[in-house]
């Protein structure tokens, strides 16, 4: 089964065949914690943690049953987990240049795509002027966060150009740090 394919609805298919195929046949239908292991592993294997996965996740959460201890050992990985895949990853304008991006933008209101969008004028004026060092949080493709440090920036159009003339969506960048 091809990783990232959907079924109805905002699910990962992939998440949700191996759960189907966990609590069908033998068993009382609830999910154990070896079970729970084996849907941890395939959501780590798929190195993608999207609104897409998160939703999945709920929704198996809701609509199986869960063994205490299965739901106790899934919460907790699944906590340090996210809380790995959330921590800034370091990239250089190259490295950052050359990832995959989402086509929606990562903010999901106007006030906060404002701030960006001051954020960013604020650090292109920083960076003609200083030469400072700005970062930004982008988010990538697969809901991964990355950092990328430089100093200079510039708005052209749908993209921040980066040093070194490196683009990059501007509906990707998540946070501005001057």
């Amino acid at each position: 089964m091809e990783y990232g394919k959907q079924v109805t609805g905002r699910l990962n298919e992939q998440l949700m065949g191996v759960v189907e195929d966990l609590v069908r046949g033998g068993g009382d239908g609830r999910i154990s914690k070896l079970d729970a292991e084996k849907i941890m592993a395939a959501l780590v294997e798929g190195n993608t943690c999207t609104s897409v996965e998160k939703e999945t996740i709920r929704y198996i959460h809701d609509r199986y049953h869960w063994t205490e201890s299965a739901q106790r050992w899934f919460g907790d990985q699944l906590q340090r987990w996210t809380a790995e895949f959330e921590k800034p990853m370091p990239m250089s304008p190259n490295e950052v240049s050359q990832q995959r991006f989402s086509r929606e933008d990562v903010l999901s209101n106007d006030t906060d795509r404002e701030v960006r969008e001051h954020g960013l004028r604020s650090a292109t004026n920083e960076t003609y002027l200083d030469h400072d060092d700005i970062t930004l949080i982008v988010r990538l493709a697969n809901g991964r966060r990355v950092e990328v440090t430089t100093n200079f920036i510039e708005l052209a159009g749908p993209f921040v150009e980066l040093k070194g003339g490196y683009n990059i969506p501007l509906k990707a960048v998540e946070k501005v740090e001057i």
